[in-house]
């Protein structure tokens, strides 16, 4: 008889999920419901500065935008995020929305713990990052009571609004660092899928294969149990089904929101239960080669797949159906999808250099998320195997 499953699941700290209405309208309603008298827009650079999107929902804030702010770099490095803060601590608003994904959203998180802390400079920043404990758990030495909350309007399918966690990185160790705080995810999120054809497919895409990964490694995690095993297969039924690789501008609508609704799926375990190599050497390989977290998901989750065959094989057999390829192990299942969508597999084509894999296996290990792999990786040739994989497709 095997022995009964014992754990805790903690739900988010978070009020509404908001879908079918576009933005501009919802966000209007979600102020007034709210009560909110100054709100603080950070959007990314092209919704603002490109296309018009962020003015539109500026203009639809009802007399509470204090400000625009677009100054957001990829992978959020500390010193963008510490600007934010300052502009945060200035403009004192009462709620952040955020227009964008996963770069947009991370900054505004990170900044607004830099805000609390009152951290000013990235030393400062890095001492109250999320560090691993003797247990093995992901801990944080700053958990203020309250933070500024966020309502966020995502253009991507990272996931990251449902996320209590959000990463930095510091450039002078060349490290993504995880910070934590159960008010990091979004108070309430809105779903405009009119919004998402404003976004390159290949962006589209290629953050739809990082909530695939989110679902996968929930499936795959030591943590797993039924009640998060049954929405991960859901999103990967729906993306195996909807995400498509074409004309962003003419997509359906029906198939977009499907894609966003995946991603509520997706992020049932996020920052609940722990996720595997994938993720954790897919920060570091963004910190150290600059590859945006969706590419780093195609050319690793194949790869860390491969590593943990034979270790759950009933969770294999559950994601190569999810994903409409029964047939095929799970590994297999992934980079099919990845090649139909006509993204990259391999570290070669995302540009990564050979002589970097070594330095990207060493600050891999020991992170929360390999620490917690479902096949153990505890030296830098285990990194390296997995790396050595994801080196050249197959």
């Amino acid at each position: 008889m095997s022995p009964m499953q014992v754990g805790t699941y903690d739900f988010l700290n978070q009020s509404r999920v908001v879908f079918g209405k576009t933005a501009d309208l919802a966000i209007g309603e979600e102020l007034t419901r709210s009560n909110i008298k100054r709100a603080l827009l950070v959007s990314s650079r092209t919704l603002s500065r490109k296309e018009d999107a962020a003015q539109k929902i500026g203009a639809a804030m009802k007399g509470t935008l204090i400000s625009i702010y677009d100054d957001i770099e990829p992978h959020a490095p500390l010193r963008s995020v510490l600007k934010l803060a300052s502009v945060m601590r200035e403009e004192r608003p009462d709620i952040v929305v955020t227009l964008g994904g996963g770069s947009v959203i991370d900054t505004v998180k990170v900044a607004s713990l830099a805000k609390e802390a009152n951290a000013t400079t990235p030393e400062e920043l890095i001492t109250i990052r999320a560090v691993v404990n003797e247990a093995g758990e992901q801990v944080s030495p700053f958990q203020p009571d309250c933070l500024i909350r966020q309502i966020d309007v995502p253009t991507t399918l990272s996931g990251a609004e449902f996320g209590i966690i959000g990463g930095g990185v510091d450039t002078e160790r060349n490290v993504k660092d995880i910070y934590k705080h159960p008010q990091l995810c979004a108070e309430t999120i809105i779903y405009d899928p009119e919004l998402a054809r404003l976004t390159p497919n290949e962006l589209w895409i290629s953050t739809g294969m990082r909530a695939i990964d989110h679902a996968v490694e929930t499936i795959q995690s030591r943590g797993a149990f039924a009640f998060t095993d049954g929405p991960a297969l859901n999103a990967l039924r729906l993306f195996g089904a909807n995400l498509k690789a074409g004309d962003q501008k003419s997509m359906d609508l029906d198939a977009l929101q499907s894609c966003q609704l995946a991603v509520w799926s997706s992020t049932i375990g996020l920052g609940r239960i722990p996720y595997g190599g994938s993720h954790g050497m897919g920060h570091q390989l963004g910190a150290i080669s600059g590859v945006p977290h969706g590419l780093c998901s195609c050319v690793l989750l194949p790869a860390v797949l491969k590593y943990n065959e034979g270790m759950a094989p009933e969770k294999d057999v559950l994601i190569s159906a999810a994903l409409g390829t029964p047939d095929l192990t799970a590994s297999e299942a992934v980079r099919t999808l990845i090649r139909r969508l006509g993204l990259p597999d391999d570290l070669q084509s995302v540009g990564v250099k050979r002589e970097d894999l070594k330095k990207i296996a060493a600050a891999s290990l020991g992170t929360y998320f390999v620490e917690n792999n479902l096949r153990p990786i505890r030296s830098v040739d285990d990194a390296m195997t997995i790396l050595d994989v994801a080196w050249t497709s197959n």
